[in-house]
């Protein structure tokens, strides 16, 4: 039984696999079309429901803190030998999967983002607590929570959409090296058998 080595084409899978989280960099940093939804909210029982709302379209990236965009590397976890793959931090899900609104959602409606999460988020984001006028007030722990229980309501209520970078990413990573992983792997082949 003939032993296969595949140097030209680990060189390829190696430089496709840097292109490949670069590229997911890029998605993620590229301002995009995007919509905010600004709501009026009032009581109903125990829970809020929005009285009315408005979205408004605007430009965007994917980025809070930037602490996503430095996890992404290329995967050192390999299944096999020649997989070109990525590696990033877990809340990357959160951005390729989106969030269902609760009354569209199957498993998991009503339920909003964990408070930790919530707070850490905010943190990142350098939001700031701010009044009914837009204002900014003191940035007091109550003011925080109430920010923080507003903007989760309003994630809760009205979702937010997924972006795929991954696959954005990989398809351009697909188009720039399948033709010469299938010219090295070819080559690899045939010296193996020499």
């Amino acid at each position: 039984m003939a032993t296969v080595n595949y140097p030209n084409s680990d060189k390829v899978v190696e430089a496709a696999s840097i292109f490949f989280a670069k590229q997911a960099k890029i998605e993620l940093q590229a301002k995009r079309p995007r919509v905010s939804v600004r709501a009026k909210w009032k009581k109903v029982g125990s829970s809020w429901q929005p009285v009315s709302n408005t979205k408004k379209r605007f430009r965007g990236n994917y980025v809070a803190s930037g602490n996503l965009v430095r996890s992404i590397k290329p995967s050192e976890k390999k299944t096999h030998k020649l997989d070109i793959a990525i590696s990033m931090d877990w809340y990357s899900d959160a951005i390729i999967s989106g969030r269902k609104p609760h009354a569209k959602a199957k498993y998991n409606g009503n339920k909003g983002i964990p408070i930790s999460t919530m707070k850490k988020w905010a943190k990142m984001k350098g939001f700031r607590p701010r009044d009914s006028t837009g204002s900014f007030i003191t940035n007091s722990e109550k003011n925080k929570k109430a920010m923080q229980f507003m903007m989760n309501r309003k994630i809760k209520y009205f979702g937010t959409k997924p972006f795929d970078f991954v696959s954005i990413a990989e398809k351009s990573m697909l188009n720039k090296f399948e033709s010469k992983l299938n010219v090295s792997l070819e080559k690899d082949i045939q010296d193996s058998f020499r």
